[in-house]
């Protein structure tokens, strides 16, 4: 919460913030810009910042009433609070000494172009200024421009005030008076286009700043994506300013008004005050009921193998009589039904009689494989006897003895590529133990019973450990750290804490309510969570080190989306699964008492065939759309669960394997109306392992869309990795790190997708964990030598 310490009303719809942000003022630059939201359900809005005051800790923002975000952050007074502010980003103003520059602001484009014309001139620029409106009350700023100004032009519409005309007469003006090195342009679209046009003529150069729409502002997402100079750039993480003359205007107006339809009638609800009441699933009643109390026993008896009890347990069944024993199936919400339904989940749990009929079948082997393909190392024979014995309390302190997350392990990670896959069962050719749904069971009874346990902490050692990213990595290293004594504080880029967890995964499959819960564990563990704080941008490494900080775990995650770069890619409607995913999962867009709008396609098509991209169709298909998955390889190569998989299908997704988009076809507004697709045929494997896709020459389908969700991977982002000196990075930005985790920087661990590049929930965590017992190590032997 960020308080508003100044308002100034400018015109009947212009207003100037101070807001509190002391980490933002200190590291603004000429340029930058900030992500603001108002309220829980508000939309995140990129605002760029018009000035800063280090003394006071305070960043100026001036801001227009235009749509319902904008609106309800200008209906805010003095000494209220703004939800979320999060910055600085973007790239700040190449500064330097041009010669004599030409500045044009229009409308509250002069404030953000301010602090460039200060910048300018104390870099030693001859600057000429040129303030445009429509008439003379929404020309602000006048006398702060005129300070660090040589010369000063003003034009309005209606000849008001100044000269009457629009920007580019002030402008040539100048240019027909003497010699111009360069020009900045910031205002409207259209105006920032014919600035270029004029400037273009005269062989000068212009730098513009383009606000686009964003939903993170860090590059997640890819909502800003323009076509600059025949490429295509993120806004966001590539600008906000670039060489106008390379900006292709026409798809930027296309692409401003994606949105258009769906932000009117949201406005047209708050203006109407139409509430409409949000519809909340009935929490689901467990038909576990708590039966024992909480166990007294410590984590060496719960999981000794040759304990009375467990010995007991062998010795009450043979293992011919546990193999015989059929795997349980998970109760599931039926298809047509789920189909409709964002929030409930497919998968509803197993009941307490299941559960101990399929903790049975675990044969609690002497040398358990199982172990083996776990990444973080859960006792998994231990948890699942401890089920078997009616001890689900103590089967779930020994899950969170080694896991952070088990509620959401059970859920999301893919037990039959890990554990299950190296069951002794299988051996025997019957079906794996299905430990991931007794993980979840174990996780979800403690929650239900209101016991919940945290883990025994060792005394606190009072040294400072910061963590970069709230994802399962960084959640699990926290969680590690903090049992080991440490002091741990988690910095987060976004408002709610949790990552991939929270913006990448529906709640038909994980619950936010789930991951809030693993959260607050965490909390009562001491961990400390700070939101709206991009390490990189809100505040430096160097700055956590001066801080006191003695070691560093960077889990920021792969959160840069891959497109294709095939021809009408940037048309409207045509989005990154991260930009769907988190408008729908993150900001609830989907919810009309919410203000982040999003457009929903009656004929969906995604482009993709892992867990990411089931997500993508099954969320599209219950916001009422017709779904159809295109994959350039065949169903059998598909990364995706097969739990994934299946559910879909039943879901009534469509399947177009070896196909892959070749072309998108727009209509006359710039919106996709068709996809040409290439058919496929299945070649020699790659190094993957999958056969690889071959096209079969001059053959071709045309599939009728009106929305894309492109789901082909992530890359690792590379603000984090890139504002840090010394940082050996390896391909596509990843950070380079030996066995332990540990960076080319000592002080500096990491894991997850910012490293491995793309990766499930459950490596990621495994990462985190290997990561704190590497540095936790390695600050002992520090402390030890220092005595």
């Amino acid at each position: 919460m960020n308080k508003i310490i100044r308002k100034e009303q400018f015109s009947e719809k212009v207003y100037r913030f101070d807001i509190e942000a002391p980490l933002i003022a200190k590291s603004r630059k000429a340029g930058n810009f900030v992500i603001v939201r108002v309220g829980d359900k508000g939309e995140r809005m990129p605002l760029t910042i018009a000035d800063a005051d280090t003394t006071k800790g305070t960043i100026t923002l001036v801001v227009q009433k235009v749509g319902l975000s904008s609106i309800k952050l200008c209906n805010l007074n003095e000494g209220e609070y703004v939800t979320d502010v999060v910055g600085p980003l973007g790239n700040p103003t190449h500064i330097e000494n041009f010669g004599t520059v030409v500045c044009a602001g229009g409308g509250v484009g002069v404030a953000p172009m301010l602090p460039i014309i200060r910048a300018l001139k104390a870099a030693g620029n001859r600057v000429l200024s040129v303030l445009a409106g429509r008439s003379k009350d929404l020309i602000i700023l006048e006398d702060e421009v005129r300070q660090s100004s040589d010369e000063v032009i003003i034009m309005t519409d209606d000849g008001s005030y100044g000269e009457q005309g629009v920007v580019t007469v002030g402008i040539e003006k100048f240019i027909n008076a003497e010699h111009i090195d360069r020009a900045f342009a910031i205002g409207p679209a259209i105006m920032m286009k014919f600035c270029c046009l004029l400037t273009q003529k005269y062989n000068i150069p212009t730098d513009v700043s383009l606000n686009t729409i964003m939903v993170d502002g860090t590059g997640m997402c890819g909502a800003c994506r323009l076509t600059i100079g025949g490429k295509t750039k993120f806004v966001c993480i590539d600008g906000p300013e670039f060489d106008g003359a390379l900006v292709d205007w026409d798809e930027m107006f296309k692409r401003m008004g994606t949105f258009k339809k769906a932000e009117s009638e949201e406005l047209q609800r708050y203006n109407d005050h139409i509430e409409q009441v949000e519809e909340r699933v009935a929490q689901t009643v467990s038909d576990i009921t708590m039966d024992v109390e909480p166990t007294t026993e410590g984590i060496d008896v719960l999981t000794d193998r040759n304990a009375e009890w467990r010995k007991e347990l062998r010795a009450s069944m043979k293992p011919k009589e546990r193999t015989g024993i059929h795997r349980v199936e998970m109760p599931e919400l039926d298809p047509v039904y789920r189909a409709t339904s964002r929030v409930e989940e497919v998968n509803k749990g197993l009941t307490k009689e299941l559960a101990l009929v399929e903790a049975k079948r675990c044969l609690d082997c002497a040398k358990p494989t199982c172990m083996e393909g776990c990444p973080v190392s859960i006792n998994i024979p231990s948890f699942i006897k401890n089920i078997e014995r009616g001890q689900f309390l103590a089967a779930a302190k020994v899950l969170k003895d080694t896991s952070a997350l088990p509620a959401v392990c059970g859920r999301v990670c893919p037990q039959e590529k890990q554990c299950e896959s190296r069951c002794v069962h299988l051996k025997m050719n019957e079906p794996a133990v299905a430990i991931g749904y007794l993980e979840r069971f174990a996780a979800d009874y403690e929650r239900e019973s209101g016991n919940i346990s945290v883990p025994e902490l060792a005394p606190a050692n009072g040294i400072k450990i910061a963590v970069v990213g709230s994802g399962p990595a960084g959640l699990s290293f926290a969680g590690d750290m903090a049992k080991f004594g440490y002091d741990v504080t988690v910095f987060e880029a976004l408002h709610e804490v949790g990552g991939v967890l929270k913006y990448g995964i529906p709640e038909f499959r994980l619950p936010n309510k789930i991951v809030d819960v693993e959260i607050d564990n965490l909390k009562k563990m001491g961990v400390k969570f700070i939101t709206d704080c991009i390490v990189g941008k809100t505040i430096s490494v160097d700055d956590l080190e001066e801080q006191g900080y003695k070691g560093i775990f960077v889990g920021s995650g792969a959160g840069l989306p891959n497109f294709m770069g095939i021809p009408g890619e940037n048309a409207i409607n045509i989005m990154s699964s991260n930009e769907y995913l988190t408008r729908v999962n993150l900001m609830d867009a989907a919810n009309p008492n919410t203000d982040t709008p999003i457009n929903l396609g009656k004929r969906v098509m995604v482009v993709g065939g892992g867990n990411t991209a089931m997500d993508s169709c099954r969320t599209a298909k219950r916001l009422g759309a017709e779904v159809t998955l295109v994959y350039r390889r065949s169903e059998a190569e598909m990364p995706a669960r097969l739990e994934e998989v299946k559910h879909a299908k039943e879901e009534g997704i469509g399947f177009l394997t070896l196909h892959n988009p070749l072309e998108y076809l727009a209509d006359e507004q710039g919106a996709v109306k068709a996809a040409v697709l290439q058919v496929m045929e299945l070649g020699e494997p790659d190094a993957s392992g999958r056969r690889s896709p071959q096209p079969i020459e001059g053959v071709t389908k045309t599939l009728d869309v009106d929305q894309v969700i492109v789901a082909v991977g992530v890359s690792p982002n590379p603000l984090v990795p890139n504002s840090i000196r010394g940082l050996e990075l390896g391909r596509k930005n990843t950070i380079v790190v030996n066995e332990g985790m540990q960076s080319s920087r000592p002080e500096i661990y990491a894991g997850g997708d910012i490293v491995r590049g793309g990766a499930t929930v459950i490596l990621a965590m495994g990462d985190g964990r290997k990561a704190a017992a590497s540095m936790h190590k390695q600050l002992t032997e520090e402390l030890q030598l220092a005595i």
